[in-house]
Parts: structure tokens; sequence; C-alpha cells
């Protein structure tokens, strides 16, 4: 009875196999899930390297789309992330720059691309905040989506790129 029961289960995880690739192969079940997708969205926001001309130019582009989105409100909050979403905001955000073209030219004319200017903007910000959860509250560990590398650039150069972002032009 036992050797039969071991058989029945090891024939019904076989079939489950065969099934699972066959769905698969015919793509009935997608090879890309959302939690591979965040995945690979962190793995490449930590190897994302911030400088002072990346900060610069996309302070500049900030700027100028502010101004404009006094006249028109199409560019009201045109680079905001949607927190709740996480590192997958990058591509909405992404994508919602680009669907505007006035948003994406400006950005291009600070010499950014859409995406470098949102990765930009969302690892100064995961980075900010890391660097001062740890200052203040001791956290032993980086957010998702904030490399020590990117936090200690920000720590080094607070001051300077304070100044980037101020209201001063």
């Amino acid at each position: 009875m036992k050797v039969q029961t071991w058989k029945a289960i090891r024939n019904q995880r076989a079939s489950a196999t065969v099934l699972l690739a066959g769905w698969v192969a015919c793509g009935f079940i997608s090879q890309s899930t959302p939690g591979l997708d965040r995945q690979r969205s962190l793995r490449g926001l930590v190897h994302f390297r911030l400088s002072m001309e990346k900060l610069r130019k996309a302070a500049q582009a900030g700027k100028i789309l502010e101004k404009l989105s006094e006249t028109d409100s199409s560019l009201t909050n045109m680079s905001q992330f949607d927190r709740q979403k996480g590192a997958l905001a990058i591509d909405e955000t992404v994508a919602r720059i680009d669907e505007n073209p006035q948003a994406r030219t400006v950005i291009e004319s600070a010499g950014l691309s859409t995406r470098d200017y949102v990765l930009t903007l969302y690892c100064f910000e995961r980075s900010t905040q890391a660097l001062f959860l740890k200052q203040g509250v001791g956290e032993k560990h980086y957010p998702p989506g904030a490399s020590e590398r990117n936090v200690k650039f920000v720590r080094d150069h607070l001051k300077e790129i304070n100044s980037l972002f101020s209201g001063r032009p």
C-alpha cells in the first residue's frame, strides 16, 4: 500500500511539473511576475550611481517643469512617484513623462533621458530617506532601492545638493 501511494504522489508531481511547463511554454502563465519585476527593479536601483552632474541636470529640468506647470496643469506633479508601488513606480513615471512631449523635451534638453531623470530623483529620494533613518533611528539596513554608495554620496554632498533643489535659481 505504501509503495502504491508513493508512486501515485510521484506521478502527480511529474504530471503537475509537465502541465506547469506546458502552460509556461504556451504563455498561459506569465514568465515575469510582479515579485520578479520588483526584484529586477531593486537590483537596477542598487547599481544606479548618483552624481552631481545627474542631480544638477535633474534639478534644472525640475525647476523648468515646475515653472511651466504654472500655466500648463498637465505638467503638475509630473515626476511624483506612487510610494506604495516602490520601485515599480519608476516605469509608470517614465511612461507618464514620455506621454507628455513638453515634459520629455524639457528633460532631454537638460541632458538626461526620461529614465535617468526618474532614476536620479528616485534614488536621491530613497538615499536621503536612508541617510536620515540611519542617523535618526539608527536603522541598520538600507531600505529597498537605496545603495550604500548613494547614501554616502548624498551625505558627503548634502549641502551642495540642497542648493540645487532650493528655490534659488
